[in-house]
This record gives C-alpha cells, structure tokens and sequence, in this order.
C-alpha cells in the first residue's frame, strides 16, 4: 500500500511520505558494547599502586613552604593556648570570694550584696594617693651617693684652658 502511494504522489509528497511510512520489521543485530575505548577494563589508578606512607621519592617545591607554615602554625597555636586566661566558673568564683574577704579584714565592707562584683580594679588598689606627687605612698629615699657626688663637682669646678699667646 505504501508503495503504491509513493509513486502516485507528486516529488515533494514522496519525501514526506517517506518519513512518515512506518518501516518493516527486520531481523535486528545485537547493539554492540560500549566499552569507553578500554577494551572492557577499568584502568588502574596510580594511587592504587602506591604504598601507604611512603610518599614519592623527591619533594616538590610547594612542600617546603607547607612544613614550614604548619610547623610555625603549631608553635603559635601551643603558646596561645598555653597562656590563654583561664576563664572557667570556678577561677572566678574564687577570686570573687578572695576580694570579699580581703575587703572585709581591711574593714571596707560589712556585708556583701548578691550581684555585685569585688573583684575589680577600684577595690582591688587605690587611686587616691594622699600626696600627688608621691602617688605610691613610697617613703622617701636618702640618695647620700646622689648628693655627695654633686657636691664635690660644685666645689672643683673644671678650669678652662685657653690657648697662650706667644709673642716672639
């Protein structure tokens, strides 16, 4: 039926027909077996092949850079760590405890109020000094040596030498 339509059509019907006519049933071949062009085999990785921890046999130039930078890295890490403030509950707690009873044996206070905070600069040294120019409150120093050596250079002043004149 096909065949007879086809040539009964015009040139341009024939090619449309074509595509649309619905082809015969032939025997098909097997598809064939894609392979991704390795015969079937899944190359072997090279890291499957190394050994474990001996790593390649010369270094590379980045690698030296790297050691260096984590093994400073770690060094900075450990004293940061190692000087870090403790701030634990309990260090607090104890300090806190401690200033109370400091300030209460040097009788600045009575009783202690819940949410305040002793342990502060202000209670812990005193600002107000007695005299301002001594804002330590240290006692005064004899400087005898200072005072000596002062004296014996006022009384032998260095003489000046001034150049002689010569007259022939």
């Amino acid at each position: 039926m096909t065949f007879s339509l086809l040539h009964r059509a015009t040139p341009l019907a024939r090619g449309t027909l074509r595509r649309l006519a619905v082809p015969t049933a032939r025997p098909s071949a097997p598809a064939p077996r894609r392979t991704m062009a390795g015969g079937g085999h899944q190359p072997v990785s090279r890291s499957m092949e190394a050994k474990l921890f001996e790593g390649h046999p010369e270094n590379e130039g980045w690698e030296t850079t790297i050691y260096v930078t984590y093994a400073a890295s770690l060094v900075l890490i450990t004293f940061a760590l190692g000087f870090a403030p403790d701030t634990s509950i309990k260090t607090w707690a104890s300090s806190e405890a401690r200033a109370r009873l400091e300030l209460q044996a040097k009788g600045k206070l009575d009783q202690p109020v819940f949410g305040v905070h002793y342990d502060t600069p202000e209670n812990k040294y005193e600002f107000e000094s007695k005299n301002p120019d001594n804002p330590f409150d240290e006692e005064e120093d004899d400087d005898d040596d200072d005072d000596e050596e002062e004296e014996e250079e006022e009384e032998s002043p260095c003489r000046e030498r001034r150049p002689s004149r010569r007259t022939p």
